[in-house]
């Protein structure tokens, strides 16, 4: 199972922002604006912490990490 992890921007150092989904208002984060948004590390579809199973649609391997169904990272 895949799981979110956090992805920071080599560009402006802010955590990057997943790919299509919009962030609390007022929270600072990389944007797809920034040049440093498309560069490595790549971001992916999940916030930190947010499984696959949870997001509830299959997802990219970009920002994240496999654990297994107790949250062990495999």
């Amino acid at each position: 199972m895949k799981i979110g992890v956090c992805v920071t921007c080599s560009e402006c150092g802010q955590q990057k922002q997943p790919r299509g989904l919009s962030a609390p208002l007022g929270a600072l984060y990389c944007q797809p604006e920034c040049h440093g948004y498309q560069m490595e590390p790549l971001v992916g579809d999940l916030w930190p912490g947010e499984t696959e199973e949870d997001f509830g649609y299959p997802c990219s391997d970009h920002g994240t990490s496999e654990v297994d169904r107790a949250g062990r990272t495999t």
